[in-house]
């Protein structure tokens, strides 16, 4: 079962480590496999002249040979074939370094992408902690996938096979059977303890992700726990997860030793029983010194990458299950559909809910059957008290959901068949809750038209009436907000909202409770701003406050998910019903 979900991974991964479009990378690929091919056997060369330079030097020593030019000319080879070596190596790495690097940031930018395309739902649902470890570990993992697996991994075993080759060939098939059994054993072993050891593993990434999750969590709820006085509390449930993450851990790094012990003792084992053997074959004039000096060079050398194959085997499963998860993302439906028509642009703009009901939750209706119209140019405001199902209108109207029965209509177009982004384009939201980009004043009112001038920006400002306060600061515009806009008050955070809806300039203005966190005073200095820039354009107004929606053409009174009343203001209070009864509450005394 997990072989065909590596295999689904690496299918995944394929396309961008050979793109179609891009020749240019490809020709990198083709380049550094051949770098690879040429740097092993420059490396598999280098044994065989060091051995061939120990026996002109034993001849030399014996006086069979009087002249130096023999050894100095086989050193200078060794010394060549190890700088060749090392040379195509780091070719090979620099070539392929493009390809790595192209193939993280494409699938980043995809995920980023597709993150961005997924349902209301799932955002959230999300972890955002969890969320960005599986895609930081996802990528490392790509990259270390492309690195080791590819130009380690692979030529070390082939490497293995040439070695064996060249001793079967020079020295008997004794010497290539000891070191296949040696290398089989040493890699059996191996691949069992690295096994055991992921249980370990796992239990330190799911505890670094609670600890990623449980410290933004808390980072972004700081001012909630001053309020609350539960430092010491927020400490313990960190602390518990830091103390899991601990103990698997210490127990990850001594099984680790057990490994590497066990390792050493395999591969030494079948270097000694090689070099006994070689022994005796000196004694019986079978293998010379220089023999004595390639096999146990080429041990080494082979030993040398395996040290590490516990290690690389362990980060090679996890970086495919990192990947896996990563992956498990871009499987998550999206909400949009390609084949979705843009909406026909038109100076007019109606809306028109017919017959919609919706539920988050099958065992709770929030909206129920309910209809009416926004014509072009008119102001309409839905009231009622909380949990009435006002702001779900907001979130159907922007298809972050779509109805369960009935349909919205623009033009008499039905939303569902438009595409999401020609849909977004036209309406202009201002929220109840205003989150704001961790950068300056000015990039988040910008925001609403990234094309927009400094003249235009200051412009929305003024119309938001924000100008002069965002004058009076140190740094103006360019004053950083905070994460979320914490170090603004949440007047000015719906100010600099209602700015840059001011600054799309949409066909049609959806304000959701949008003066809900200003005081009195200013309330109705924005109300005015809102009536200007709104005038004449198609308005729907989501009010907990009756005094925000007292001057809209058409008021609608909704309870329960159901419209009670509708009609305007001084009608609805001739009725001496619900809208009545809200408006007493809220009239000051």
């Amino acid at each position: 079962m997990e072989d065909k979900k590596y295999i689904k991974t690496f299918k995944l991964l394929l396309p961008y480590l050979w793109p179609k479009k891009r020749n240019d990378l490809k020709t990198r690929v083709s380049f550094a496999v051949v770098a690879l091919v040429m740097a092993k056997i420059a490396s598999v060369s280098t044994p065989l002249v060091l051995g061939g330079a120990v026996n002109s030097l034993t001849e030399l020593s014996t006086g069979v040979n009087l002249f130096m030019l023999v050894p100095v000319a086989l050193i200078v080879a060794y010394g060549t074939a190890r700088i060749i070596a090392f040379t195509f190596v780091a070719v090979r790495d620099a070539l392929f370094s493009k390809v790595s690097q192209h193939s993280i940031r494409q699938i980043s930018l995809n995920m980023f992408k597709h993150l961005h395309n997924l349902s209301l739902q799932f955002h959230l649902n999300r972890q955002t902690g969890a969320l960005a470890k599986y895609i930081d570990r996802g990528t490392k993992g790509i990259d270390f996938l492309l690195r080791y697996v590819l130009f380690n991994v692979v030529p070390t075993f082939f490497e293995i096979f040439l070695v064996s080759g060249i001793l079967f060939y020079l020295y008997g098939p004794w010497y290539a059977f000891i070191t296949l059994v040696t290398i089989g054993f040493y890699s059996y072993l191996t691949f069992q303890i690295t096994e055991w050891r992921n249980a370990f593993r796992i239990r330190m990434n799911q505890a670094d992700n609670d600890i990623s999750t449980k410290m933004i969590d808390s980072l972004l709820n700081f001012e909630t726990v001053k309020y609350f006085n539960n430092e010491n509390y927020e400490f313990n449930r960190l602390d518990k997860s830091l103390e899991d993450y601990e103990l698997a851990a210490n127990q990850s790094r001594h099984s680790l030793s057990l490994l590497n012990i066990a390792q050493t003792f395999i591969i030494m084992l079948g270097i000694t029983i090689m070099l006994v053997m070689s022994a005796f074959g000196i004694k019986n004039g079978d293998i010379n010194v220089g023999g004595f000096v390639v096999i146990n060079a080429y041990m080494l050398q082979l030993y040398q990458p395996l040290n590490f194959l516990g290690s690389v085997y362990r980060e090679i499963r996890q970086a495919l299950t990192d990947m896996e998860n990563m992956f498990s993302l871009l499987e998550v439906s999206q909400i949009s559909k390609d084949n979705l028509k843009d909406i026909p642009q038109s100076i007019v703009a109606e809306i028109r809910f017919d017959k919609v009901s919706f539920d988050y939750d099958v065992r709770r209706t929030i909206i129920k059957n309910i209809s009416f119209t926004v014509p072009n140019g008119k102001k309409v405001a839905i009231v009622g008290p909380t949990g009435a199902g006002k702001s779900t209108i907001s979130r159907l109207l922007f298809k972050f959901y779509n109805p369960k029965e009935g349909g919205i209509y623009i033009n008499n177009i039905n939303i569902h068949k438009v595409s999401q982004e020609s849909l977004r384009k036209i309406i202009g939201v201002v929220p109840q809750d205003t989150v704001l980009f961790n950068d300056t004043i000015y990039y988040n009112i910008a925001y609403g038209n990234t094309n927009a001038t400094k003249e235009e920006v200051i412009n929305a400002a003024k119309n938001a009436d924000i100008h002069n306060f965002i004058s009076s600061l140190p740094d103006g515009y360019e004053t950083i907000v905070g994460e979320r806009g914490l170090k603004l008050s949440g007047g000015e955070k719906q100010r600099v909202a209602i700015a840059r809806t001011i600054l799309k300039n949409p066909k049609i203005f959806f304000f959701d409770e949008a003066t809900s966190a200003l005081d009195t005073s200013t309330e109705k200095e924005i109300q005015k701003n809102l009536e200007n820039i709104s005038k004449d354009k198609t308005t729907l107004i989501i009010a907990h406050r009756l005094s925000t929606a007292a001057n809209a053409d058409h008021i609608i009174v909704l309870d329960k998910g159901v419209i009670v009343e509708q009609g305007t203001h001084k009608s609805l209070l001739l009725k001496n019903g619900k809208y009545f009864e809200m408006w007493e509450k809220q009239k000051p005394n």
